[in-house]
C-alpha cells in the first residue's frame, strides 16, 4: 500500500477574511489618529470662528466703521493662548486646541473687517468666509478639549494593536498546514502520529457545521480546522475531508460524532 501524503494549505477565503477585518481595524485606527492629530483641531477652529462671527456681528450694529476698525486692528478673530506647546482657543472657561498654524488666532479675516457687510448680515459674511476657507457652514457647537483628543489617540492605539494581533495570526496561519504524511499528522503547529490520538471529536466537522474537529493527543486538545486549511470545495476535491478520511482509515480509537435525535412517532 502506498504511503498517504495529504497537505492542506490555508484557503484563499481565509486570507480574504483576515484582510477585510484588518482593513477595518487599521482603517478605524487611521480615522481616530487623524481626529486626534488634525480633525478635532480643525472642527474647533470652525466652531470657534463661527461663534466669533456671531458675536462680532451683534457688536457691529452698535458701533461705527471707524471705531470698528480701531477695535479690531491687530487683534485675532479667536482669543487664544499657548499652554504646553498647544495653541488653545479661549471660550469662557473652556480651552480648546486649534491647529498650530491657525490664522484665526493671529488676525481677523477681511470678511470680519468689512463693517458694512457685518452690520447687514454677519451670517452672509460667515458663509463667504467658510466657503473661502472650505469650512462647514454649520460647524456645530460641540468643542473638543485635550481630553477628547487624548481619547482619540488611545482609541487609535487600541485598534492598531488589534490589527497587529490579527496580522500575527494571519502570518502564523500562512506558515502552517494541515497534513498527513504516512502516519504522521501535522495540525495546529504540532506533529504527532495517528497512534498518539486518544479521541477524535467530529461533532463540529460535518456539512452544515464549522468544519472543526478536535483530536485528543496524549491528554491535550488539538484543534483541526478544515475550513481554514484545505476547505471543503468540491471542485478542488474537498481537501479537508480527504485528510479526515485518511486519518480515520488509520485510526482505531474513540470517535465522538454528532447524533441527530430521532423523531418521536408519538402525537403531541
Amino acid at each position: 500500500m502506498s504511503e498517504v501524503n495529504i497537505v492542506c494549505k490555508p484557503t484563499g477565503d481565509t486570507f480574504l477574511r483576515f484582510g477585510i477585518v484588518m482593513a477595518a481595524l487599521f482603517g478605524f485606527a487611521v480615522y481616530f489618529f487623524y481626529d486626534g492629530h488634525t480633525g478635532y483641531r480643525q472642527k474647533n477652529e470652525a466652531m470657534c470662528s463661527y461663534k466669533a462671527f456671531a458675536a462680532l456681528g451683534q457688536h457691529a450694529t452698535r458701533c461705527d466703521a471707524l471705531s470698528w476698525a480701531q477695535q479690531l486692528e491687530g487683534k485675532p478673530l479667536v482669543p487664544s493662548e499657548v499652554a504646553d506647546g498647544e495653541l488653545l482657543a479661549v471660550m469662557g472657561e473652556g480651552r480648546y486646541p486649534l491647529p498650530a498654524d491657525s490664522e484665526v488666532a493671529r488676525s481677523c479675516p477681511p470678511e470680519v473687517l468689512d463693517h458694512a457687510a457685518m452690520s447687514r448680515s454677519w451670517s452672509d459674511c460667515w458663509t463667504a468666509y467658510s466657503k473661502r476657507m472650505r469650512l462647514p457652514v454649520n460647524p456645530g457647537d460641540h468643542p473638543y478639549d485635550l481630553g477628547a483628543i487624548r481619547e482619540q489617540w488611545i482609541a487609535g492605539g487600541v485598534f492598531s494593536l488589534l490589527g497587529l494581533v490579527l496580522l500575527y495570526f494571519a502570518l502564523r496561519t500562512r506558515g502552517r498546514v494541515l497534513a498527513l504524511t504516512g502516519d504522521e499528522v501535522t495540525a495546529a503547529g504540532r506533529k504527532f502520529r495517528v497512534a498518539d490520538i486518544d479521541c477524535i471529536d467530529l461533532r463540529q466537522w460535518g456539512p452544515g457545521f464549522k468544519g472543526v474537529a478536535t483530536f485528543t493527543v496524549k491528554g491535550r486538545k488539538v484543534r483541526v480546522d478544515g475550513m481554514t486549511y484545505g476547505g471543503f470545495n468540491r471542485d478542488k476535491g474537498e481537501p479537508a475531508e480527504a485528510f479526515m478520511k485518511a486519518v480515520l482509515a488509520q485510526y482505531k480509537g474513540d470517535i465522538i460524532e454528532y447524533e441527530v435525535p430521532e423523531k418521536s412517532d408519538a402525537a403531541h
